[in-house]
């Protein structure tokens, strides 16, 4: 990558997305590849931790506790402060900072959900084609090594047609997680551990796929934390082709063994990876042992050694960082999850609620069902 092009950034939120954040521009900021220009958290405390621990390595920011306010230090009338805006608030709020960022010049980096609303989510869709600014969702399982090159060889037709999918995660969190925000828990403003914990792993799984569904069904627990939204679903989707996909997505389970994995079965062969504890598992394998399925990830791990150096090694179970790396190489190419994934990714979750509260199979992409119609 070019450092002569170095990228100025602007992060939003330093809670505990905005520190993965924190993390992953510190990486590349070292190397020269970004500049931290502004960072606004409106807390004060957390605000002076963060400038703490910046000063004893890099530059200060310019500081405020609103986007509005940074644009006016930084001097947006003269021209666009920022190339990127990084937004790692509650999601409700992502909508409008994401409008707000990209009238001001910027490409946007949103954490997930992308919004809460499929209205909210066309909004962003419609002013990005509009204004040319990019959205990025951070649906960072994409953005693992080799990700994409196994994409292109799963719906190569290698494999046969995909007879089935299973999705575990087991993102375990104690009361105190909960206890941190308000918002957190709530159907409203969070959506419960489909929305904020699974979601990562319904994009990965149908991004792989290559294909949609059709129709869901599903069923929630009674919340074990003391919180309003669902700390336990299992769900079905069904495909046109006559896949099922299975999901299952939990808070319930230890929170120093946090886990996901998927498995993705073929007509000729098998597909399955995980992550625990920041460790990553893969397996390729034709059902016929004669065959060798290809070797993608060695040399998608080369690609990254020769691109970032031997510090990313340390990174490689660090999506957000392998997500930014994505961002200044692709250049908000094709290659990047745009607002449309993001708004796809909300809609698979809003598919499983709606059905769980109907009680009964029903169509996706869901269209009008709301968080709130949870709480009815």
């Amino acid at each position: 990558m070019n450092k002569s092009k170095s990228k100025k950034i602007i992060l939003v939120g330093l809670g505990s997305a905005g520190r993965r954040h924190v993390r992953a521009i510190d990486f590349y900021e070292k190397r020269g590849l970004l500049q931290l220009v502004g960072v606004v958290e409106p807390s004060e405390q957390v605000l002076a931790s963060f400038i703490t621990a910046r000063k004893r390595n890099l530059p200060l920011p310019v500081t405020a506790g609103s986007l509005e306010e940074i644009y006016v230090k930084l001097g947006a009338h003269t021209g666009p402060p920022a190339d990127l805006v990084s937004i790692a608030t509650p999601p409700g709020l992502h909508t409008e900072l994401a409008l707000l960022a990209m009238k001001n010049g910027a490409d946007v980096i949103v954490e997930k959900p992308m919004t809460l609303t499929v209205r909210e989510g066309k909004i962003l869709q419609e002013a990005s084609l509009a204004s040319g600014r990019c959205i990025i969702p951070c649906l960072t399982y994409r953005f693992y090594p080799a990700v994409r090159e196994l994409r292109e060889f799963l719906t190569s037709g290698s494999f046969g047609r995909p007879l089935s999918a299973n999705m575990i995660v087991r993102w375990g969190h104690d009361q105190a997680y909960y206890d941190r925000a308000s918002w957190l828990g709530s159907w409203e403003h969070e959506g419960g551990a489909l929305m904020n914990q699974t979601i990562h792993a319904l994009d990965l799984v149908f991004y792989l796929l290559g294909e949609l569904p059709r129709e869901a069904i599903c069923k929630l627990a009674p919340p074990y934390h003391d919180i309003e939204a669902a700390d336990l679903a299992m769900g079905v989707f069904s495909l046109q082709s006559g896949a099922l996909v299975a999901v299952e997505g939990s808070t319930l389970t230890d929170p120093e063994e946090q886990e996901a994995e998927i498995f993705l079965r073929y007509e000729k062969g098998t597909f399955a990876a995980g992550i625990k504890s920041g460790k990553i598992n893969y397996s390729l394998a034709y059902d016929d042992k004669t065959k060798k399925a290809p070797a993608i990830v060695g040399p998608a791990l080369k690609h990254l050694l020769k691109r970032d150096g031997l510090g990313i090694i340390t990174h490689i179970g660090k999506a957000h960082t392998l997500m930014y790396g994505a961002v200044l190489e692709s250049a908000c190419s094709s290659a990047l999850p745009a607002a449309a994934d993001g708004l796809s990714s909300l809609q698979l979750v809003l598919t499983l609620l709606e059905a769980a509260k109907k009680g009964q199979a029903v169509p996706c992409p869901s269209e009008n069902f709301e968080l709130m119609d949870m709480k009815d």
